[in-house]
């Protein structure tokens, strides 16, 4: 064998491994693309319902230095999606999972001049939307500030189709608790079961969500106390819900959320 016989069987190596990654790039992307749309599908219905049941949260929130928030309701759910274009085809990029657990009470706590800033940053990072005033002394300067503290707890979740390593991101703020919460999944492992146990995380109850992790879950403060971050000017644009496609037989949490929270009265 000569050295054109060595070089074409080389070239001919190198062609069979660029189609095989070409090959597998793509079978990632279409299930990144699938997993994404059936979890938009099953939270948008989801959703739907549990605006109007708006259940009762059975999760204590402790806020660090104030205490407990208990006694909240769940409601304003809401999901949108993002796209862009992939191999000349239309792909989900991320969604965008937006609700509250509230109630009307409001906490009053009062900080000392040197307390006044972390304790505000606390707030800010928590998302907690509140009210102050600040007491001076003759001299003008501040000595102590007052907080009043709506019981509004904003959660959320970012879920992002990672296309270059093949997986699926949830990345969860102030749903478990307060902080950040991300696990990452398989584009398999986004099946009727896992998202079944994603919609209790999202209601509030006990959930195996954890075991389809790939990985240990990050959770670098499950108390809120993680870096200050700007916040970002929305890029997310309510699209219209894609068409319906050919729809699942649900059951389990699902199917039987209306009278899990149906109210004795009725």
């Amino acid at each position: 064998m000569g050295l054109l016989d060595d070089l074409k069987k080389e070239a001919d190596t190198l062609k069979n491994q660029e189609a095989a990654r070409t090959q597998s790039i793509k079978a990632n992307a279409a299930a990144v693309d699938r997993a994404l749309r059936k979890t938009f599908h099953y939270m948008n219905e989801l959703f739907k319902q549990l605006n109007v049941v708006k259940p009762a949260c059975p999760r204590t929130y402790d806020l660090q230095t104030v205490g407990k928030i208990d006694g909240l309701v769940q409601s304003d759910y809401r999901i949108e999606f993002r796209t862009s274009q992939r191999e000349n085809a239309e792909h989900y990029e991320n969604l965008t999972v937006t609700f509250k657990r509230s109630k009307p009470e409001q906490m009053t706590v009062k900080r000392e001049a040197e307390q006044i800033e972390r304790f505000r940053d606390l707030l800010w990072q928590n998302n907690m939307r509140f009210t102050s005033e600040p007491f001076r002394n003759e001299r003008r300067v501040i000595i102590m500030e007052v907080f009043k503290i709506n019981c509004d707890v904003i959660c959320g979740a970012e879920i992002v189709g990672d296309y270059d390593s093949g997986a699926i991101r949830f990345k969860l703020k102030n749903v478990e608790d307060f902080g950040p919460t991300v696990y990452t999944l398989e584009p398999d492992s986004v099946n009727d079961q896992s998202l079944e146990d994603l919609a209790k995380l999202f209601i509030g109850k006990d959930s195996n969500f954890k075991n389809y992790n790939r990985r240990p879950a990050f959770n670098p403060s499950a108390t809120g106390q993680f870096a200050k971050t700007q916040p970002k000017v929305p890029q997310y644009m309510a699209n219209p819900v894609p068409e319906r496609e050919e729809e699942e037989k649900k059951s389990g949490l699902f199917g039987s959320l209306k009278s899990v929270f149906k109210k004795p009265s009725e």
